[in-house]
């Protein structure tokens, strides 16, 4: 039994628990308060079996389902938010305008009660809430927040209880703030319950490391486009995306990856699918690792002071330049892997080519480039201008 289940067991137990207190206390005090309130919880334990069998359903699939019947916990958090609305008119009809019927040498006994079920709904609606939010369990979110409601009520019966012993009546002031925490409450959970069932998007902040998580790999160009929903607890996630491959299994392969990514760093990604495109080049950018007189290319690649990028456009027969940048290499301190950082550094920046003087082959720089399907050109041209010249020749 996973840790949803047991959390739901352990509700129904805690508001069977609370129902027998308070019918106890209602029989030995007289207090029709309090024996609304045992009706109200004899309700939570109903609420309660039906959020178990909600996990319950929701785990399982068929083919009729292929895609889980995970908005069954949706569907059951959907009504939860009406029992919490009954439960405040209970708490307006049964607190506010129900007779009295104390016996006045039992209001300590009843206090007494009232905050052992107040401390009760307090400890269980935190650890529940608790348990929902590892384990992103809308019904047992949902369900926390209906105990915290009985701890409320409880709160309104026992300001009754002090006001009786005072002789000032506050309850009535009191149930109406209540009632407007209920109120809101069961409009919250209303809300996330439809939007879920409505297939609206997920929240911002997850969306976003969804976005982040995708374009971290160098190989990926562009997001076209990017969809996420909520079903229950679990998140589906589609992307389509531009990747700088050629070959259809190298595209296949990079989804993978980065599915494997998302999974890993959002939690409850249940599918992840990625429709990918090989990017249509119209244009190549060339890279050079340059010396401190910006002409020479550099002997070595990672602590080369400088990059030189050039970009070339292809128009028919024709092949332009369109532009030409330097940039300072932020790398070349760095005391470790700083082949493997600039060839990433490189990627961002859309590099397609690499004209080199110092061989590559088998080191950290090269894999990171071939695995993005970028070219290595070794030359031994010092002079930069010509090596251009002679790659564009014999490759564009």
């Amino acid at each position: 039994m996973d840790i949803s289940r047991k959390t739901a067991w352990f509700s129904v137990l805690t508001n069977t628990v609370l129902t027998g207190l308070k019918a106890v206390l209602a029989l030995l005090t007289g207090s029709l308060a309090i024996k609304a309130d045992a009706i109200h919880s004899l309700s939570d334990v109903v609420s309660s079996l039906i959020i178990v069998a909600g996990i319950t359903i929701s785990q399982r699939s068929s083919q009729r389902f292929p895609y889980g019947l995970y908005k069954v916990e949706n569907l059951v958090s959907l009504g939860t938010s009406f029992l919490i609305f009954i439960a405040g008119y209970e708490i307006v009809s049964e607190v506010l305008t129900g007779s009295s019927l104390l016996i006045t040498e039992q209001i300590p006994l009843a206090i007494g009660g009232v905050l052992l079920s107040i401390l009760i709904t307090f400890a269980f609606s935190r650890y529940e809430s608790k348990k929902g939010q590892e384990t992103g369990s809308p019904s047992l979110i949902a369900d926390a927040k209906h105990i915290w409601t009985d701890m409320l009520s409880s709160l309104v019966i026992l300001a009754a209880l002090l006001g009786h012993l005072v002789g000032i009546a506050l309850d009535r002031y009191a149930a109406l703030v209540v009632v407007l925490f209920i109120a809101r409450a069961a409009f919250a959970i209303l809300l996330d319950s439809v939007r879920v069932l409505l297939d609206a998007s997920l929240d911002y902040g997850s969306v976003e490391r969804i976005r982040e998580t995708a374009l971290a790999d160098p190989r990926v160009v562009e997001i076209k486009e990017l969809r996420a929903r909520n079903a229950g607890r679990y998140k589906f996630v589609e992307l389509d995306v531009v990747l700088r491959v050629k070959e259809l299994s190298k595209g296949h392969a990079v989804s993978q990856e980065i599915e494997q990514r998302i999974k890993s760093r959002i939690e409850n990604v249940d599918h992840v699918v990625i429709h990918f495109q090989p990017l249509q080049r119209k244009e190549t950018i060339f890279a050079l690792p340059l010396d401190h007189d910006k002409q020479t290319i550099s002997l070595h690649f990672g602590e080369a002071p400088f990059f030189r990028l050039v970009t070339v456009l292809h128009q028919g027969d024709d092949n332009t330049m369109s532009a030409d940048s330097l940039y300072i290499n932020p790398f070349s301190q760095e005391e470790k892997a700083k082949g493997i950082k600039v060839a990433n550094w490189l990627l961002e920046k859309g590099m397609d080519i690499l004209i080199v003087r110092q061989d590559l082959t088998g080191k950290g720089p090269a894999f990171v480039l071939g695995d993005a399907e970028a070219s290595i050109i070794l030359t031994n041209e010092p002079d930069a201008e010509k090596a251009l010249s002679r790659a564009c020749k014999e490759i564009l």
